[in-house]
């Protein structure tokens, strides 16, 4: 494994979270599934900044990143995600994205997450973020929403995102959160890719346990990548490993979800996954740059 700092490219991590409004102050709550399971360190439970991201990206070896914000929240009931949210607030959310990029011109991809339940409030949403504040892709986290993802309460926003020409990412698998994991099942998004040809779909969070279903959506549907965000690499299932060898080296994106997986931890087990020359700098890097289209 070469030196982080001097390996011969840098890193593109596909999903990093955006620092929290509150800066550095302790988190009031911790998903109680998520503090057993990955049992989050200082970042998570004390809050970062941007300039502390944009550190632990340069001793990764991390050039880049997609920034990866939304208007959606941990509310009680998954089937109010993000509704109650002012308009106020999403103002303030766009506008910290579109400073944190322009304080560090060429380092983030900023990309968009919402509420389909929202309609046409959220297609609004989704073209102000796109227009006024440079957002350049979409996310939904089925989960919260409490719908899956080829309910008719998506398509308006898959509509606009291929009217905008902007890729979107979707969780699948069972999430983190204590949150329905029926909702994730990838095979949902096998009727969104018959749909919508020209829109390019991003799995999100590796899909476990459907990791087979994982597979030959990712054979079959030319528009469909994953990124293994939230999984350390060294617990990725070989049967990706092998797709990316063999029939599908642009199909993996390389991402920590820092802060929830440290992002030196997570470039170390990157550069040792059992891949080839080609496979594995498609994985770190190029296959994030070809279908995020960094500014």
């Amino acid at each position: 494994m070469p030196d982080l700092k001097s390996a011969s490219y840098k890193l593109v991590d596909a999903f990093l979270q955006v620092p929290p409004l509150a800066g550095k102050k302790p988190v009031q709550q911790i998903d109680a599934n998520i503090d057993k399971w990955f049992k989050p360190g200082e970042q998570v439970r004390q809050g970062f900044t941007v300039d502390d991201l944009v550190r632990d990206m340069d001793a990764a070896g991390v050039e880049r990143g997609v920034m990866t914000s939304g208007v959606m929240r941990l509310l009680p009931s998954p089937y109010s995600v993000g509704q109650g949210i002012s308009n106020e607030t999403y103002e303030k959310i766009c506008t910290r994205v579109a400073q944190m990029r322009q304080k560090y011109p060429g380092r983030f991809h900023a990309c968009f997450g919402l509420d389909p339940t929202g309609m046409m409030r959220a297609v609004r949403w989704l073209v102000r973020a796109v227009n006024e504040f440079g957002f350049r892709s979409a996310w939904i986290m089925p989960s919260l929403v409490g719908l899956p993802p080829n309910h008719a309460c998506y398509y308006p926003i898959y509509a606009k995102c291929v009217e905008l020409g902007i890729p979107i990412k979707i969780n699948v698998g069972v999430p983190g959160p204590l949150r329905p994991a029926s909702m994730q099942h990838p095979m949902a998004l096998d009727e969104v890719l018959l749909a919508f040809p020209e829109l390019t779909v991003v799995g999100c969070h590796l899909g476990h346990p459907w990791i087979g279903e994982i597979v030959a959506l990712l054979q079959k549907h030319r528009n469909f990548y994953l990124i293994t965000s939230a999984w350390a690499p060294k617990y990725i299932p070989a049967e990706l490993w092998n797709l990316a060898n063999k029939r599908g080296p642009d199909r993996l994106m390389w991402a920590s979800d820092h802060p929830l997986i440290p992002l030196e931890r997570c470039a170390r087990e990157g550069w040792e996954a059992p891949l080839n020359d080609t496979a594995r700098r498609g994985y770190l890097r190029e296959n994030v740059l070809k279908v995020f289209k960094f500014d």
